[in-house]
């Protein structure tokens, strides 16, 4: 999954290059897409392990170790994959909604979504 991240930023530090003139972090709603894309490799990682550690738990925790099955995402890549998937077709959702409004160098990532309040 972290070449996933590698292989998306590259084409959004170009388009930032090309596009502004500027570098991939000072787009700030192309680095917030490309950041989105780091979020989504942390993310499956962290369901990998967890997945892992409860299994291991599990198995530690139960008299008979036998039949007891690992998790989908150990035996199977398609749970991971699909997750991968979705979440990384939302992450190009953030990306290319803004794409479609012309955006500026400056466009709030999210258009501001959550943004803290200005004083």
């Amino acid at each position: 999954t972290c070449l996933l991240f590698v292989f998306l930023t590259i084409p959004a530090a170009i388009a930032a290059q090309v596009l502004y003139g500027v570098s991939l972090a000072d787009s700030d709603w192309l680095h917030g897409s490309a950041e989105s894309l780091l979020t989504v490799t942390n993310l499956v990682t962290v369901v990998a392990f967890r997945q892992a550690l409860q299994y291991r738990e599990t198995i530690q925790d139960s008299e008979s170790n036998a039949n007891i099955p690992p998790p989908q995402s150990v035996v199977d890549y398609d749970p991971m994959v699909k997750l991968v998937g979705v979440l990384t077709c939302l992450a190009a959702v953030t990306a290319l909604v803004p794409a479609l409004t012309a955006p500026e160098v400056h466009t709030p990532y999210l258009n501001g979504f959550m943004d803290l309040p200005k004083e």
